[in-house]
């Protein structure tokens, strides 16, 4: 009986694991947690088109944003999606959220390279808890979600990471071949848009 109910156990194991495979790639938010042991979102700004926001580890005075994240949606919310999308509108996390729904997730990597951030961008050396200027490793990529044969860009993300959490060469490691974009930016304002004034 018990060789039987071992069996069992690997058997739904695997099927876990096949089932977190097929959702897509790790996310920030796991990889925050694994790392740091907790992990949070908070939504700075927002609008119909976009939003900024905080993924970040810690609370109270230790928290840490590990992720600074511009998010540019692509258009307006399908009905295969709205549910989905009013929860990001309402704070929630993007990944996370498609994830328990049962879509799968792919990160179209558009940029992957190292910036400096510089000392105007208050904010995120603020949020981070760094001292700015500091080169940042940023990631630039689609977020494409599939399910029942249908896949969607729901939107581009740019992401700006704490030294802590993840270098370029993470990055790499991650997400493999990077798909360089045409713009020729080379600035965190190509990407980020002016520091915020003061």
């Amino acid at each position: 009986m018990n060789r039987i109910r071992r069996l069992l156990l690997v058997s739904a194991a695997g099927l876990l694991l096949d089932g977190c495979a097929a959702a897509g790639p790790a996310l920030n938010s796991d990889r925050i947690e694994e790392k740091f042991g907790s992990y949070g979102v908070d939504v700075i700004v927002e609008d119909d088109r976009r939003r900024v926001s905080s993924l970040y580890s810690g609370s109270g005075v230790d928290r840490v944003t590990r992720t600074y994240a511009l998010v540019e949606f692509l258009g307006d919310a399908r009905p295969e999606f709205s549910d989905e999308h009013a929860a990001v509108m309402r704070g929630a996390s993007i990944g996370e959220t498609f994830r328990r729904s049962g879509w799968s997730i792919r990160k179209q990597t558009l940029f992957i390279g190292e910036l400096e951030v510089p000392a105007a961008y208050t904010i995120v050396g603020n949020l981070m808890q760094i001292e700015l200027p500091d080169n940042l490793a940023v990631h630039q990529y689609l977020f494409v979600i599939s399910r029942e044969e249908r896949s969607f860009s729901y939107a581009r993300i740019t992401e700006v990471h704490h030294p802590e959490f993840a270098t370029q060469a993470d990055l790499q490691a991650w997400y493999g071949e990077i798909i360089l974009d045409d713009s020729n930016r080379d600035s965190i304002h190509d990407f980020l848009g002016p520091p915020a004034a003061k």
